[in-house]
């Protein structure tokens, strides 16, 4: 899939971090949305029509089995991204549901990556 056409939601409850990361990926090629407030996940997505979601390790209703239970089903990827130690505390999550991880702070080049491998790991998707 070609960054140019490829669009990434952010949902983090720091907003000023997921505007941070939200300029950073647009200087990539990707047309970046984020979460709305009060706005849970699924409906995000739902709206959004993603092709990866990027989630914040340490936003405990966006990182969750349920999110990311509900970005599978609709084939959209997933990257989670936060400090190593809120990496760390999610190990059982990112393994269960084979996330991409991206460790903060991350350079253009680090991000790139795991947005690329995370837009292969894609299945095909259920339209709900």
């Amino acid at each position: 899939m070609s960054s140019e056409r490829a669009a990434i939601l952010i949902l983090a409850n720091d907003a000023i971090a997921a505007a941070l990361l939200g300029a950073l990926i647009e200087t990539l090629g990707y047309s970046v949305q984020f979460g709305r407030p009060f706005e849970n996940a699924n409906d995000a997505m739902r709206r959004t029509r993603p092709s990866v979601c990027v989630l914040d390790a340490d936003d405990r209703a966006a990182a969750s089995d349920e999110t990311l239970g509900h970005a599978a089903m609709r084939g959209i990827a997933a990257v989670l991204f936060g400090t190593q130690k809120a990496l760390d505390r999610s190990r059982a999550l990112i393994e269960k549901h084979g996330v991409v991880t991206l460790p903060m702070p991350a350079s253009p080049a680090d991000l790139d990556t795991a947005l690329q491998r995370a837009m292969r790991s894609t299945r095909p998707s259920i339209t709900l």
